[in-house]
């Protein structure tokens, strides 16, 4: 099996790549595989002739995003269009990573697979773009959708909340604000099952099981580190950022058994990095 995986620099990219070690697996990121830029690309992947394309490049800083629409829009939605032009031309499977942040999050027990995306920030905007541009224009697609990824190799809420009790005695946490959360080695290997299993194409909701507030989760961070910072609750409203967040984008996964609960695969995250301290 010929994989082509993009964004491989990226925090997720890193875990598929140690994930599919033993596969025939060409990465590529920035700048040699730039997904904007149909002309390019197209010759790449036609050289390269893989049965697989994994895309894992997007512009994933949901703040910024807000600032630079037209980046968002262009990285995560239009060049989606481009991916599945190229693929459907050369009958190549395609596996793309979506959000929970195309939802708007009102609804309190979280969402299917196919509930009607409605998006409220720039990010989720351009998600959903690219959700549009796939399913338009190509039927041999694996469309995932995950959230709270955390996951060695990038910025994420974990590592933050482990930075910030290094100096600070109180870290202030929403909680108003529920999700699942998700570790990027576990959903690496859900991909490959998805990979090894071939289900039905189309989307699938791949998240650690379990939810909770953002609160919950830098509770359990503090009893599984042991840092002595005080883990205090506050509410979106006391804790302004540019972009809007979903109150409630647990994502419900109907048609794959679940992975494992997401305060065991945290507690395994931790106890790596605590070996690498």
């Amino acid at each position: 099996m010929k994989v082509l995986l993009l964004g491989a620099g990226g925090m997720l990219g890193h875990a598929l790549v140690r994930q599919l070690a033993d596969q025939d697996m060409v990465v590529g990121d920035l700048p040699d595989f730039d997904i904007t830029d149909f002309k390019s690309l197209n010759k790449k992947i036609r050289e390269i002739k893989p049965e697989i394309l994994i895309n894992c490049a997007a512009y994933t800083d949901v703040d910024a995003c807000e600032a630079n629409a037209k980046l968002a829009e262009k990285v995560n939605g239009a060049a989606i269009a481009n991916l599945a032009k190229i693929c459907s031309e050369l009958d190549i499977i395609l596996i793309h990573y979506s959000t929970d942040y195309v939802f708007d999050g009102e609804k309190k027990q979280g969402v299917i697979e196919d509930w009607p995306a409605k998006p409220i920030n720039e990010y989720g905007r351009g998600k959903h773009l690219g959700e549009k541009n796939l399913t338009a224009g190509y039927d041999k697609y694996y469309l995932i959708r995950t959230s709270g990824l955390y996951g060695e190799h990038g910025k994420n809420f974990v590592d933050s909340i482990l930075s910030a009790a290094e100096s600070k005695p109180e870290l202030k946490v929403v909680n108003d604000q529920f999700t699942s959360t998700t570790y990027t080695d576990d959903l690496a290997k859900a991909t490959r099952e998805i990979i090894e299993q071939r289900p039905a194409f189309g989307i699938y909701h791949r998240t650690n099981s379990g939810s909770g507030s953002w609160y919950d989760f830098a509770k359990k961070i503090k009893e599984l580190a042991g840092f002595t910072a005080k883990i205090v609750p506050v509410s979106s409203d006391d804790y302004k950022r540019p972009a809007q967040r979903p109150k409630f984008s647990k994502l419900i996964n109907t048609k794959l058994k679940e992975l494992r609960p997401w305060e065991e695969a945290l507690e395994e995250y931790l106890s790596k990095k605590m070996i690498k301290l």
